[in-house]
């Protein structure tokens, strides 16, 4: 299993229900407004070009792969679950 870590910026024609709904089909964790943690069998590569699926021309993402516990400040709920399920 890989760990990414992923950011979006959706510009002109912001479609977020579309892109959250493929990040909660994936069971990804939101941890802020626009940066969520996955953990996939793929490559980061792979998850970018099927993230680009999810969003316009316009728009921009960025995949983070990480194996090295994160660490935060003020996240949305659940984030500590989250990591203390993968890095214990």
């Amino acid at each position: 299993m890989a760990y990414f870590a992923v950011n979006y910026q959706l510009n002109a024609n912001k479609d977020y229900p579309k892109l959250w709904a493929e990040m909660d089909r994936l069971d990804g964790h939101k941890v802020l407004r626009s940066f969520y943690f996955l953990d996939l069998d793929i490559s980061a590569a792979d998850l970018r070009n099927h993230l680009k699926g999810y969003i316009d021309d316009d728009d921009a993402v960025v995949v983070v792969p990480f194996d090295l516990r994160p660490h935060h400040h003020m996240a949305y709920a659940g984030t500590n679950d989250w990591i203390n399920a993968r890095f214990g």
